[in-house]
């Protein structure tokens, strides 16, 4: 309850939470991968750890590099958990397509591509969810567009009023 920042129901053993943005299961709280009687909470700040981290790999190796911290998520009406995105440092995490035309020549109206989130999906992939172990992923010559910024799910969140989700929910604004 202290973690979420807004509550709207749930199933056995999971409830539906808003946290930092993001539509989640137990406020990304999660026992899975943790001592008996432990849970994992989401960093206070991960936009402020993909910073440091990127600030670190550049300091030790001289290297420039992009940073995304990740969890696993969940879709609705879909089975299994997916990589989500919860920080980014150095690249853009979504790419706005509105106005760009198909391979048809329509203009698209509403696509925005949340690279951040498809590159978390490969990293999850690879990292797992049970005992393989593996913190870090390392993706090369992936098609990002680099900048200096550093990104909080906030900046990749869709407004509620034109979410097609949060939308359904009686009384989200």
């Amino acid at each position: 309850m202290r973690e979420a920042d807004k509550i709207y129901g749930g199933v056995e053993k999971a409830v539906l939470t808003l946290k930092d943005g993001v539509l989640t299961a137990n406020a990304g709280i999660d026992n899975k991968n943790a001592p008996k009687d432990y849970v994992v909470l989401w960093p206070k700040n991960p936009r402020e750890w993909a910073k440091n981290v990127r600030e670190e790999i550049k300091r030790r190796t001289g290297k420039q590099v992009a940073v995304l911290i990740v969890d696993s998520g969940l879709a609705p009406l879909r089975k299994g958990t997916e990589g989500l995105a919860l920080a980014v440092a150095g690249f853009k995490p979504v790419i706005d397509y509105r106005g760009e035309k198909d391979v048809y020549g329509k203009s698209l109206a509403i696509t925005y591509h949340a690279v951040a989130d498809d590159l978390a999906s490969a990293a999850h992939l690879l990292m797992g969810e049970t005992i393989e172990k593996t913190p870090i992923v390392l993706i090369k010559d992936a098609p990002v567009e680099f900048d200096d910024n550093i990104y909080s799910s906030a900046d990749m969140m869709m407004p509620f009023k034109e979410c097609i989700f949060m939308r359904a929910f009686k009384g989200s604004k």
